[in-house]
């Protein structure tokens, strides 16, 4: 498909997937629609784009969601792709994980979606066709350790999207699911534990296999293979043969949890020496020398 004037909404396009995907969709000449809660941000990245629109949004509300899709409709008339990426991540002891933790990433992760995609079909539909494809996460299939919220709604997220995959199969709407693995982003996920970084689960430490799947790649190594899928909508892609396997390793039980355990441990390890760290501070700054 030639992406030339295609309006195409990215949601999440503040930085990480999104911000990389917008980018290299805009060099493919769509009409990019740039959604996020961080209006400054987006404009930033608009100024690179030839053609887009700056739609800051809280995709957790459900009427934000449905003026995203409102908006772009009066001002670009149609939709032919929107990409459903933003996702709110929260790191948390599963022991300790609060409702409201769940319910936040539930919110957006999975609510969103689901309100922006229903409010897209009609316009889809009477314009003869669309594709919806669904940002998801292989994690959940490994348990990643301390990121409860994120993995067990991006598993609803993928239930969500294979039950409309099979109820609009055979129509004018594709619904494609994309697998990432695990990506770096511009920010630090928001965490109940003090400050993380992307390699909270990952030392030198570990085994070759471990480390691959804890290493956060680049996003431009995912924008690429997006605009791919929408000029040729498949069922299910995955960023390489490395998530690949990976999600195939989780459906074997001792691999899974040799790799997800070896992961835990190192998050555990860097946990105890922050808190040691973070006391020894206190020590002796009640007790100075």
């Amino acid at each position: 498909m030639d992406l030339k004037d295609k309006v195409i909404i990215i949601t999440g396009a503040s930085g990480g997937i999104g911000k990389a995907t917008a980018l290299a969709l805009g060099r493919s000449g769509a009409m990019v629609v740039l959604v996020a809660r961080r209006a400054e941000l987006l404009i930033e990245t608009a100024k690179t784009i030839s053609n887009a629109l700056v739609l800051p949004c809280d995709l957790s509300k459900e009427e934000d969601c449905i003026m995203m899709i409102e908006t772009v409709i009066s001002q670009c008339k149609r939709i032919d792709v929107l990409i459903n990426n933003a996702a709110s991540v929260i790191v948390s002891p599963s022991e300790s994980v609060s409702r409201e933790d769940l319910l936040k990433a539930f919110r957006t992760n999975l609510l969103g979606p689901v309100t922006a995609t229903q409010a897209v079909i009609p316009h889809m539909l009477r314009q003869g066709g669309g594709h919806i494809i669904n940002i998801g996460s292989p994690g959940f299939m490994m348990g990643i350790p301390y990121y409860a919220p994120y993995v067990c709604s991006k598993a609803a997220f993928s239930a969500w999207t294979r039950t409309i995959q099979s109820e609009w199969e055979g129509s004018c709407i594709r619904v494609s699911e994309y697998f990432p693995g695990y990506i770096k982003t511009d920010s630090n996920p928001e965490s109940r534990l003090g400050a993380v970084d992307q390699d909270f689960l990952m030392n030198s430490k570990q085994n070759f296999i471990t480390r691959t799947f804890a290493k956060p790649k680049e996003p431009g190594q995912v924008a690429n293979q997006i605009v791919a899928l929408v000029k040729k909508p498949k069922t299910l892609v995955y960023t390489d043969f490395s998530t690949k396997i990976g999600a195939f390793i989780s459906n074997i039980s001792s691999f899974r949890l040799s790799i997800a355990s070896q992961m835990a441990r190192t998050a555990r390890e860097k946990i105890n020496l922050q808190m040691l760290n973070q006391n020894k501070s206190i020590n002796e700054k009640n007790h100075p020398a």
